[in-house]
């Protein structure tokens, strides 16, 4: 058996919990015919570094019989530049605070190499109830606590997420 050799980009991967950011690399199957990653992928980068941050932020420091999981409300998202296979950027979330339903993320991404922005954006999920799907329940104090900590031992929020609106639609409530 050969080793894989070492310089080969890993797709996806954590490289901080505090705060907590994803390095991704973008692939060719990523992108359209002119080698640049399709603008559809960019909210499935940004929900894909989200599902990571639950599985390994919120879902290990709650107690048991409360869930992380809850379904998406909205995306916010601002595109700032492109990207093209090989490319490697780093997806750094942040706790954006809760309403009485709902939690928010927010979202930086920038190239690994420059630091350059490649987008922002919000992901806002509401909390309902496990019998009846189509009724909201309040977001249980724990997971606001998870959050809070979170936020806490992350330091300050990025400039560039200041450029988020500090409420939308999906925002309220």
């Amino acid at each position: 058996m050969t080793a894989a050799p070492d310089h080969l980009p890993v797709q996806e991967g954590i490289v901080s919990m505090h705060p907590f950011v994803v390095r991704r690399t973008a692939r060719w199957s990523d992108c359209d015919p002119a080698g640049v990653v399709y603008a559809g992928r960019f909210p499935l980068y940004m929900l894909d570094a989200c599902h990571l941050f639950g599985e390994h932020v919120l879902k290990p420091a709650l107690p048991p019989g409360i869930s992380h999981r809850a379904p998406g409300k909205g995306i916010e998202m601002e595109f700032l530049s492109p990207l093209w296979p090989g490319d490697v950027f780093d997806i750094e979330i942040h706790p954006g605070g809760a309403g009485t339903h709902t939690t928010h993320l927010l979202i930086a991404a920038r190239r690994a190499d420059d630091g350059r922005p490649v987008f922002i954006g919000r992901v806002s999920s509401i909390r309902v109830s496990d019998e009846d799907r189509t009724v909201t329940m309040p977001v249980p104090p724990a997971l606001c606590a998870v959050l809070d900590d979170q936020a806490a031992r992350s330091g300050p929020l990025p400039d560039i997420l200041h450029k988020l609106a500090p409420a939308t639609r999906f925002a309220k409530g």
